[in-house]
């Protein structure tokens, strides 16, 4: 297992949810921690700041991940970068009733599959040479699963993922970086009053096996595993309850 001590870990979107447990985690492992947002620079800077009060590194770095030249920038400002965890995306609760089906899907897409991508892509050219990287993709149950209406831009964003990971394991293994995926379910974070009512969270509740939804530090407990563990690659963990079993 990987000692990850002053490893640099950037974690897309993680001013809040299950980006900002990650971001805590990873520095509770020895990492030196990017929280990424686009806007919300006072909600990063938070998560940060409770990352350095504990003792941790801690740092912000604002930038759109949908936009090429913004995701360059940040990859030759931030210097060598050891650790990615594309967990950035639109939540698609939030989606507002202006919007058009295509003008959603659009930017959907730009945010949770091309923003990995490009992340991706700038996070390994700069890895190759040292020979050593981490690729993360947060996807999700709704992967697999079919979508209702109003979730299938979501999904099939969150489908990609998965071709991102196994193309980015193929090509990273003679350079020792792994990519793999970590696919949850239901999560409880700071935010699920604002996308469920109690009754629907009890209605998802009662759909999930084990009867509840994910804490973050237990999606957090998956994505540190591949981190550490060099041997996993191209590899999807699923984290959802029992909703879902792989073939």
């Amino acid at each position: 297992m990987e000692n990850l001590k002053d490893r640099v870990a950037l974690v897309t979107g993680s001013s809040q949810g299950i980006g900002r447990v990650i971001a805590r985690e990873l520095a509770t492992a020895g990492c030196r921690v990017i929280v990424n947002c686009r806007n919300g620079h006072d909600k990063a800077e938070a998560v940060a700041a409770g990352i350095r009060a504990d003792g941790g590194m801690a740092e912000v770095y604002c930038c759109d991940v949908s936009d090429e030249a913004a995701v360059n920038a940040m990859f030759a400002e931030l210097g060598p970068v050891d650790i990615l965890v594309n967990n950035a995306r639109l939540d698609p609760w939030q989606r507002k009733p202006e919007m058009s089906e295509g003008e959603w899907f659009d930017r959907v897409m730009r945010v949770n599959l091309k923003g990995a991508f490009l992340c991706s892509e700038a996070f390994f050219r700069q890895a190759q040479p040292r020979r050593w990287g981490r690729i993360v993709n947060i996807a999700s149950v709704r992967s697999f699963r079919p979508a209702e209406m109003h979730m299938i831009a979501y999904g099939v964003s969150k489908l990609g993922m998965h071709a991102l990971t196994r193309a980015f394991a193929h090509n990273g293994a003679p350079f020792n970086i792994t990519a793999n995926t970590v696919c949850p379910g239901m999560v409880i974070t700071e935010n699920i009053d604002k996308r469920l009512t109690p009754e629907k969270y009890a209605e998802e509740s009662a759909a999930i096996p084990l009867g509840r939804g994910a804490t973050g530090e237990e999606i957090a407990d998956a994505v540190l595993f591949p981190i550490r563990n060099g041997y996993v690659t191209g590899e999807t963990i699923n984290i959802n309850g029992g909703m879902y079993y792989a073939p």
